[in-house]
């Protein structure tokens, strides 16, 4: 004899239950911010049930701070060079980790391993540059350090 319902659990909820061939549910209620325990029991016909231990999961809403940025500064002017340095003071995140990206004139270039500098290999255009970065927790949310402009300019002898 097989699965005749589910009911879902969690907690600050109210007990949701499923036909015994749905094996996912999103719940239609906002949760608060921070931790909440589920569980799922599994009943048949018969009304035998079991259920599965409590776990945990947290919920976050909030965004980490913005990065600030170091370099290049604003207006700074930078000669011509095939490494570019972009660096910055690190976001803050009270749950996660965070990830960057930084935003040069609307193209973006991921940095790896959460650091606070992208070592740019290529050669940029001799114009005036913006810049930021996007700061983005494992929950997806994010924060944009304010923008800045630098110039980039021919390197003369």
């Amino acid at each position: 004899m097989g699965i005749a319902s589910y009911v879902l659990e969690w907690s600050g909820g109210t007990p949701v239950t499923l036909g015994g061939a749905v094996t996912r549910d999103t719940p239609t209620v906002d949760l608060a911010e921070g931790a909440h325990t589920w569980r799922v029991t599994a009943c048949d016909a018969s009304a035998q049930c079991t259920s599965s231990v409590w776990a945990s999961f947290s919920v976050d809403l909030q965004a980490p701070t913005a990065p600030f940025l170091l370099a290049p500064s604003p207006e700074e002017v930078v000669w011509e060079n095939p490494l570019y340095i972009f660096e910055w003071v690190p976001a803050y995140d009270a749950q996660h980790c965070v990830q960057y990206t930084v935003v040069i004139d609307d193209q973006e270039y991921a940095v790896s391993d959460s650091d606070s500098v992208r070592y740019l290999e290529e050669f940029l255009a001799y114009v005036e540059h913006t810049w930021f970065v996007r700061a983005c927790d494992l929950a997806g949310n994010c924060t944009d350090s304010p923008s800045q402009v630098f110039t980039i300019q021919p390197y003369i002898k």
